[in-house]
């Protein structure tokens, strides 16, 4: 097959998935340049629109609009070629307007299509005008997907989130992790001294990516002060940037960062976590795979990539009984669940993780199991490449003018 592959990032979520199937088709890449390398596969670059004045609707729509219109111009050079089909994230407007240029069957992939994550904390919630702008951007996906001969989305979860027109021709496909060799205890104390972690102390770690309330950053926060109270040498690592990106907190709290909020109702000080921000893709894995135990306490509808991380690293962890996470996972078998909003349940459950090393050895290792069971990215790029397949023997719902 002859793929065009359009995404926000040549370096990403499908670039494992793409780097197994370039031996077997012929893959254009549509990317922004600067995003890193994309090793074999021929590259079409463009630029995002992301538009910073105007209310949040118009911004919203503006940026989703710009960056189809950008595609489409990216692309108007390869009118005349001929694909069996086209990939987009849609979310972005990656597909928006692809029926202009291309002729070939539009597979889109989405997972959160409005403001699912602005409105999972009903106790911050968010201003009308995220509301306003959340209903824009809902409405242009909305079309998209209509418009799309196929839709890929993670989870029968995120499934669930879509109109129910579209049901017909969504199929559900994770994407894949890099499974390695499991970790013994010398190379993961090995990391820990590169990183500069505490080498002997039980290690609780938080990687959200960023400090916010969907993310239930406040949550990791309150468990880590009880956490303390039961193991008084315990250390805690948070890896995440200190902004919001989706909740609505911004207008609940004035201002204030939700991380500073979290640590104020916490009784926490800066000085009692160790802070890091996000960085290169194996360096955050390293940190993920350096700690005792994770916590993922997400509050509705995505849970972090992180969490895949965890997994694929052996790394023992507690997640939230929401969003994929019990779709994907067991209790007791390979994560321990817990309700995001009991703390004293989280707490207790890192305790277990961090003071019992058969525990937390046979959770690890069922964790890494699982990945390589299930979230290679040998077994995404199979799935994807069936429905891809399946795209490409119908015609396309519409042809360029």
């Amino acid at each position: 097959m002859k793929i065009l592959a359009i995404t926000l990032a040549r370096h990403g979520q499908f670039s494992g998935i793409f780097d197994v199937l370039r031996h077997r088709h012929e893959i254009t890449l549509v990317a922004p340049d600067g995003t890193g390398e994309a090793p074999g596969l021929r590259s079409v670059p463009f630029t995002p629109v992301r538009v910073t004045s105007g209310s949040r609707a118009e911004r919203a729509v503006g940026s989703f609009l710009g960056t189809a219109r950008a595609v489409a111009g990216a692309l108007e050079p390869l009118r005349r070629e001929r694909f069996d089909v086209v990939f987009g994230q849609v979310s972005f407007g990656c597909t928006h307007e692809i029926r202009r240029v291309v002729g070939a069957p539009v597979v889109s992939h989405v997972e959160l299509p409005g403001r699912e994550l602005a409105t999972a904390r009903p106790e911050l919630p968010p201003s009308r005008e995220d509301i306003e702008a959340g209903e824009a951007h809902r409405a242009l996906v909305d079309e998209s997907l209509r418009a799309s001969d196929l839709i890929i989305t993670p989870s029968r979860h995120a499934a669930g989130l879509l109109p129910r027109d579209v049901a017909p021709r969504v199929r559900v496909g994770m994407e894949g992790l890099r499974v390695g060799p499991l970790r013994d205890a010398a190379a993961r104390r090995a990391l820990r001294e590169r990183h500069g972690l505490p080498v002997d102390a039980p290690l609780l770690g938080y990687f959200g990516g960023t400090l916010e309330a969907e993310r239930g950053f406040d949550v990791f926060v309150q468990a880590a002060r009880e956490v303390r109270r039961a193991l008084p040498g315990a250390a805690f690592l948070v890896v995440g940037e200190p902004v919001t990106h989706d909740g609505g907190e911004q207008a609940a709290l004035g201002g204030e960062s939700f991380r500073d909020y979290a640590l104020r109702t916490a009784g926490m000080a800066e000085r009692d976590l160790m802070f890091r921000r996000s960085q290169s893709f194996s360096v955050d894995r390293e940190l993920v795979a350096a700690v005792d135990a994770a916590v993922f306490p997400s509050f509705e509808s995505a849970g972090h990539w992180s969490f895949f991380d965890s997994l694929a690293e052996g790394t023992p962890a507690v997640a939230a009984r929401r969003a994929f996470f019990p779709e994907v996972i067991r209790d007791g078998q390979n994560v321990l669940l817990s309700d995001v909003r009991d703390v004293a349940d989280f707490a207790a459950r890192s305790i277990a993780l961090l003071t019992l090393p058969g525990l937390r050895a046979r959770l690890g290792r069922a964790a890494w199991e699982t990945a390589r069971r299930d979230f290679t990215e040998e077994r995404a790029a199979a799935r994807y490449e069936a429905v891809f397949e399946e795209a490409a023997r119908s015609p396309a719902r519409a042809t360029p003018s």
